[in-house]
């Protein structure tokens, strides 16, 4: 039993070792950085910079729809693991805030291999902790910051302690069970909405199969006094700990006079696509068996489904022989825990299934993050099933399979890789980068190269004016910010009277300068030009701009809606006006 124990602590370690060299390889220099990326370092940097004070109560908006009282926002969990890094770490480079999602991509898969061992042996477990912690899209969401990239920990979290909390006898361990659980549970629903719905929607879908609640006689059970009383108390306990993690949200609407509940109301309330039900279940078909089969075998992220036939239908069978396989399982009528799980697994695919069907063409990747894991088990019901009737046979076919998964993964991997290696030298065509639909390859290296050269290249007392993309705009404003130059003036390119200012233009190296001409006309000569990657930087001078001795540059300080821990207690202290107006 001990050398069992050894060889597991083992095989675990070598997996985690190698899941962070996945992971952190050139972690820095090919760190996706935009837009949502620069406007959360603005919030938290100002916090790490002059204290806890000017944390806000909300964390990010969920979507850029701008609705009758503002935006709806989701809580503030994902920036305060950000504010602890920069903290940790005394620094608020863009990659230290990417770190809580490094760190909870690799806390998962000891959590994981605890979670599934519920049900599998300890051999499955193993493999299928293995397939996830190193299939290519799961990898692609731990090296960047985002709010939804840590979901799968908390919600495994969440299950597992769901699992324990529903199958232990002993009182203690209950209520331990049932706090970590609600902890779990409400980051989880901090993270993203899908999550929010997700938790809660498989959440109560397992209690009432648990507690047979469609039962009359069960009912009737619960309603006992003794009985109502003892779950009155666990669900208090779970309710106070939502309370605990969302008192910043409570306390924001408190001042705000309820502005994000009214616009979560509203967003629940407005009108879904105009697609009929009928269009969006097979759209919803698709994309489900696209992004199961992009899990699965790193392929499917393209639009041509004549190019992925085989991963798709590999990924259909997988997916249809371990349903088949869970329902032949729940037949054999299991007890405790392994019916729990076994039911998990059916309300966690089926809830998270309705729940895309509104949504059916607006999937992206980053909503599977809640359901990464579902493919691997689903291989994991097969393992078994080979093991308890193919024992002759079953050892070769399952290395055959996960070898197989194993390999298609690295490949799409190193593909990645390749490609964002070639993207810091040259302008290289990118398909592999599916966080976004636009996919220009740019990453922070090139961003901060860029950034280098203008600074570099800048004049005593110049004010820097730059032309780039409008979802550069704010990273390169946040590479600027982290020079803690006070002398440095800079701002997008206008052409102005200012007798101080240096032009600059970041555009596609593979588009030239039509995009300067066609914004600014071509009365402008290139002064000095440099290549980073994706990337061509220009300085410009234009040759008919009206100097005006008499200039100010002045730039524009916005407002926010949010509230920040400061108001709350009064503190009467500056904001830094430039980190928060550029993370709104």
């Amino acid at each position: 039993m001990k050398n069992k124990k050894l060889i597991v602590a083992v095989i675990l370690t070598v997996v985690f070792i190698a899941a962070i060299f996945v992971r952190t390889y050139k972690y820095d220099q090919w760190l996706y950085f935009k837009m949502d990326q620069s406007r959360d370092a603005f919030m938290i940097a100002n916090a790490v910079k002059n204290g806890p004070q000017f944390l806000p109560l909300l964390g990010a908006r969920a979507g850029a729809t701008k609705l009758k009282h503002g935006f709806l926002r989701l809580g503030p969990a994902f920036y305060y693991f950000q504010y602890l890094s920069g903290k940790i770490f005394n620094s608020t480079e863009p990659y230290v805030f990417a770190y809580p999602d490094l760190f909870f991509s690799l806390a998962v898969l000891p959590l994981m291999y605890l979670f599934l061992k519920e049900y599998f042996s300890k051999r499955n477990s193993l493999l299928i902790v293995i397939m996830y912690a190193f299939s290519f899209i799961v990898i692609q969401y731990s090296r960047f910051a985002w709010n939804p990239n840590s979901l799968p920990f908390f919600m495994i979290l969440a299950f597992y302690a769901l699992l324990k909390f529903l199958n232990t006898e002993n009182t203690k361990s209950k209520w331990k069970w049932a706090v970590l659980f609600a902890f779990g549970a409400s980051i989880t629903s901090q993270l993203h909405f899908f999550g929010f719905f997700s938790v809660i929607g498989i959440t109560i879908a397992l209690l009432f199969i648990h507690f047979r609640l469609w039962e009359k006689s069960v009912r009737q059970n619960i309603m006992r006094s003794d009985a109502l009383k003892l779950a009155t108390k666990y669900a208090g306990i779970v309710l106070l700990v939502f309370l605990v993690t969302y008192a910043p949200v409570i306390i924001s609407d408190y001042f705000k006079n309820g502005q994000n509940i009214h616009n979560f109301f509203e967003a629940m309330g407005s009108k879904p696509a105009k697609q009929a039900l009928t269009d969006k279940l097979v759209k919803d078909a698709k994309e489900n068996m696209k992004y199961y089969c992009l899990t699965v075998t790193s392929s499917c992220y393209q639009d041509k489904v004549s190019k992925d036939i085989l991963p798709i239908a590999i990924t259909g069978l997988i997916l249809l022989v371990g349903a088949i396989l869970l329902i032949r399982e729940l037949r054999r009528k299991p007890d405790g825990v392994k019916r729990d799980f076994l039911w998990l697994v059916v309300v966690w695919t089926v809830v998270f299934t309705v729940l895309t069907v509104p949504v059916a063409y607006q999937l992206r990747p980053r909503f599977f993050l809640v359901v990464f894991l579902i493919p691997f088990i689903a291989l994991g019901f097969f393992f078994q099933y080979l093991e308890e009737k193919h024992r002759k046979y079953s050892a070769g076919l399952i290395a055959l399979i996960f070898v197989g998964i194993l390999a298609a993964n690295a490949n799409g991997t190193y593909a990645w890789f390749k490609e964002q290696a070639n993207s810091q030298t040259k302008a290289f065509p990118v398909k592999r980068t599916l966080i976004l639909k636009v996919k220009d390859g740019v990453t922070l290296g090139e961003l901060q190269g860029v950034t280098d050269y203008m600074y570099g290249r800048r004049k005593n007392g110049a004010t820097i004016y730059y032309y780039v993309k409008p979802e550069h705009v704010r990273p390169i404003e946040y590479l600027f910010y982290e020079k803690n130059d006070p002398t440095l003036k800079y701002g997008t390119l206008k052409l102005n009277g200012d007798p101080n200012a240096q032009f600059f233009a970041i555009v596609p190296a593979k588009s030239g300068l039509d995009p300067i001409t066609k914004k600014f006309g071509d009365n402008f000569s290139v002064i000095a030009h440099k290549q980073f990657g994706q990337l061509m930087v220009y300085e410009l001078s234009f040759t008919n701009r009206n100097i005006n001795i008499n200039f100010r540059f002045n730039k524009k300080s916005g407002s926010t809606d949010r509230v920040f821990w400061k108001d709350v207690f009064g503190i009467k202290e500056k904001i830094d006006r430039n980190a928060v107006n550029n993370a709104e």
